[in-house]
C-alpha cells in the first residue's frame, strides 16, 4: 500500500508534511514538477506557523517513472494541483494508475473532470479549510488551522484510506454524503475577498472597508446561492468553517448587522495572507482559478436561465487581466469601474 500526492504547491506540501510524520499509515511520496522535486531533494521541507516542523529525506519525484516501485499504482493519489491544471494532470494520473483519487482542489468542476476520465467510483471529493501559504519551493506557513471534508463522487467511492490517513496525520476530518454541497459550500468561502481584492490590487481589509464593495461581495454569493437552490444543493458547514451559517446570514441579514460580521470573518479567515487570485496576478500567471469559482457560477447560472451579472463581470475582468486582454491598471484602485463592470452602482 502507498499514497502519492500529486502537486507540490502549498496544499501538497502541507499534506506531505503531515502524512510523512503520521504513524500506522502507508508510505507517502510527492510527485511534483521537476524543479520542485529537485529543491526538496536538496533542502528540507520547512513548515512555520501552526505545527512548525522541518522534514528531510522525503520521497519526491518529478515524474511517475522516477518514483520507487512501492509507489507505482498506489492505493491513493491525492490531487493538489490548481484547477486549471486538472486536465493536464490526467496523463500523469493514468500512468500512476491509483486505486482511488482524492481531489483537494479548490473550485467547482474538478470532480466531474476526473470522474469523466477515471469513472466516478474511483473519485473522492475533498475540501480543505486550513489556511497555508507557500513562501518558497520548500517552505510553507500555516496561518489558520482548519480541517478536511470528504465525500464520495460515485456510489462505490472508497473513503476509508483517505479518512484514516488524514485523521492519523492530525487533520479534523468530516464525511459528507453530497460532494456537490461540500464543494459549493467551500466555493462560497473561496469567493469572498478574492477576485475583488485581486482586480483592485487591494488588501482584503481595504475592500471590506468600502460598503459598495461589500455589497458587491454579497451579491456574488447570493447569485451562487440562487444557482445552488436551482440545483437542489444546500450549503453545509465545513470543518471549523460555518459555511451554511454564513450563507444564511448573507441571504437574510440586513447589511447593518451582516457587514461587521463579514469584515471580521473574511479578513480573519485568511490568516493575514493575500488572496490566492491576487498572488496569481502578481506572479503573472496567465490562467486563474477564478474560472472555477466565479466563472463556474456564471456558467451554471446561464445553463439554468438565471442572472449572474456580478459573477460574470468579476470573471470577465479577472480572466481578461490574467490573459493579458485587459490592462490591470485600468482597474487597479478603481472600485467604481469594477462596480460598473458588474452592473452595480457605487
Amino acid at each position: 500500500m502507498a499514497i502519492v500526492i500529486v502537486g507540490g504547491g502549498a496544499i501538497g506540501l502541507l499534506i506531505l508534511s503531515r502524512l510523512a510524520q503520521a504513524a500506522n499509515i502507508p508510505p507517502v511520496a510527492l510527485l511534483s514538477r521537476p524543479a520542485g522535486a529537485a529543491a526538496l531533494r536538496a533542502n528540507p521541507l520547512v513548515v512555520s506557523g501552526i505545527g512548525a516542523r522541518e522534514l528531510s529525506n522525503l520521497t519526491v519525484a518529478g515524474a511517475v517513472d522516477d518514483l520507487p516501485p512501492t509507489f507505482q499504482q498506489p492505493n491513493l493519489a491525492i490531487v493538489c494541483v490548481k484547477g486549471y491544471d486538472t486536465v493536464g494532470a490526467i496523463p500523469t494520473l493514468r500512468s500512476l494508475n491509483p486505486v482511488t483519487i482524492l481531489t483537494l482542489q479548490n473550485g467547482i468542476g474538478n470532480e466531474e473532470t476526473l470522474a469523466t476520465a477515471f469513472g466516478a467510483d474511483r473519485i473522492v471529493a475533498g475540501a480543505i479549510t486550513t489556511s497555508v501559504d507557500a513562501t518558497g519551493p520548500t517552505t510553507i506557513t500555516v496561518t489558520k488551522e482548519g480541517g478536511i471534508g470528504l465525500a464520495p463522487v460515485g456510489q462505490a467511492s472508497n473513503l476509508t484510506l483517505a479518512e484514516a490517513a488524514l485523521s492519523a496525520a492530525g487533520f479534523t476530518v468530516q464525511r459528507y454524503q453530497d460532494y456537490q454541497a461540500m464543494k459549493w459550500s467551500k466555493a462560497l468561502l473561496n469567493m469572498l475577498g478574492n477576485a475583488t481584492a485581486a482586480i483592485l490590487d487591494w488588501p482584503v481589509t481595504r475592500v471590506y472597508a468600502n460598503r459598495h464593495l461589500i455589497a458587491l461581495e454579497r451579491a456574488a454569493v447570493r447569485e451562487a446561492l440562487a444557482v445552488m437552490r436551482a440545483m437542489g444543493i444546500r450549503p453545509v458547514n465545513l470543518p471549523r468553517y460555518p459555511a451554511a451559517l454564513l450563507a444564511f446570514g448573507i441571504r437574510w441579514l440586513p447589511p447593518i448587522i451582516l457587514d461587521p460580521i463579514l469584515r471580521q470573518r473574511v479578513a480573519g479567515g485568511r490568516g493575514g495572507k493575500d488572496p490566492s487570485l491576487l498572488r496569481d496576478l502578481r506572479a503573472g500567471r496567465s490562467r486563474s482559478e477564478g474560472e472555477f469559482l466565479y466563472g463556474a457560477v456564471a456558467a451554471a447560472a446561464t445553463t439554468r436561465g438565471l442572472p449572474a451579472p456580478v459573477n460574470a463581470g468579476l470573471w470577465q475582468v479577472l480572466g481578461g487581466i490574467a490573459r493579458g486582454e485587459v490592462a490591470w491598471d485600468d482597474y487597479r484602485g478603481q472600485p467604481e469601474r469594477l462596480l460598473a463592470a458588474c452592473g452595480m452602482k457605487g
